[in-house]
């Protein structure tokens, strides 16, 4: 898996990296009524992607929400995703408009999910890749800096996306596992 590249992820650069940030931060802002500069979308950004947020304040998860799969337009996902990461996230009080600027934003674009079979452990990169486990209802993702954060092994990987999902930290040995890459922007 090494091997494989995503050519989208690739073409990321660090002009688009900011304004991903920039959409993110005016999403948030225009919740509460702040006035911001419009941005102008680039073509490359209305490509269909997944992608996550998460929101720290003062290096503590503050939030974090997102799309697996490319299901609307990255600058859209990103909108959406800030809001709800800000707004929404269940594990966290909503944001305050006092918090605006204490929080850093983080942008994950999630590249194509590809299935992936257990046994294969070792073609997981730790830092590179991300996994998303399905088994029936339940579904769990960790993006790929989570097991560098925690400095987990390629096995601690594997059972806590099972963990995440709601399932036995062992269910990976019978439910759907998928590996991505991730670009991380900061």
């Amino acid at each position: 898996m090494d091997t494989l590249r995503d050519e989208f992820l690739d073409s990321i650069d660090d002009k688009d990296g900011k304004i991903l940030i920039e959409i993110a931060k005016n999403a948030i802002k225009n919740e509460f009524n702040i006035t911001y500069s419009r941005i102008d979308i680039p073509e490359k950004l209305k490509k269909k992607a997944g992608a996550f947020v998460t929101i720290n304040e003062d290096n503590s998860l503050r939030g974090c929400i997102g799309y697996p799969y490319p299901v609307m337009e990255l600058y859209r996902a990103v909108e959406k995703s800030a809001v709800e990461a800000a707004f929404d996230d269940p594990r966290f009080m909503p944001l305050k408009k006092k918090e605006i600027d204490k929080i850093e934003i983080e942008i994950t674009i999630l590249g194509e999910m590809m299935k992936f079979d257990y046994k294969n452990i070792d073609e997981i990169t730790v830092g590179k890749h991300g996994l998303y486990i399905k088994n029936g209802i339940y579904s769990g993702i960790l993006l790929p800096q989570v097991a560098t954060e925690y400095n987990f092994t390629k096995k601690e990987f594997l059972e806590e996306t099972c963990l995440k999902a709601g399932l036995n930290k062992n269910c990976y040995t019978d439910s759907e596992l998928y590996v991505f890459e991730g670009k991380i922007i900061k």
